[in-house]
């Protein structure tokens, strides 16, 4: 092995743990204390919003750099493909939000925060507002579920079965 795949491991694990803490961090501690701490809503909300655009890019670079030294390992060690495979999803989870989710629910947020205002609950094509925030809203709970799972397992099996690096 050279000394340039020595580092793919623990570089990979600590990314990969970083990922995870501050994945916890943001949806268990900072999201909840916003929501309980500041009396607004919607100013909790815009918060929230941009706590989560933050995230985002930083899921982005962390993720594309796993994706990179998983790559370059996975060319000589074929052992590590399953574990380039689950990263790759949590990868495509992060260009979903980047690109998709955190913008359509700041969209969402916005106009349900102008319609509030207006004392309408209906927009456009949208019927309730709120109920379509929501309904995203669910939509990333459960695939930012799925991503801290998947986060969880590359951890405990690449250090389970960090032998098969080598």
């Amino acid at each position: 092995m050279t000394k340039s795949r020595k580092i793919h491991y623990p570089l990979f694990l600590i990314l990969t743990s970083i990922w995870w803490a501050w994945t916890v961090l943001v949806d268990m501690f900072i999201v909840r204390t916003i929501f309980s701490t500041v009396e607004d809503f919607f100013t909790a909300g815009n918060l929230g919003m941009v706590i989560f655009s933050q995230l985002n890019n930083l899921e982005l670079m962390v993720g594309s750099l796993i994706i990179i030294v998983l790559a370059f390992e996975s060319k000589y060690n074929r052992n590590v493909l399953w574990i380039f495979i689950l990263s790759l999803l949590c990868w495509i989870v992060a260009i979903f939000y980047f690109s998709y989710l955190t913008p359509k629910l700041i969209e969402l947020s916005q106009l349900w925060k102008q319609s509030d205002l207006q004392g309408i609950t209906s927009a456009g094509l949208i019927n309730d507002i709120q109920q379509e925030h929501q309904f995203y809203h669910r939509i990333y709970i459960g695939i930012d579920s799925l991503k801290l799972l998947i986060l969880t397992v590359l951890i405990v099996f690449s250090t389970w079965k960090r032998e098969k690096w080598n």
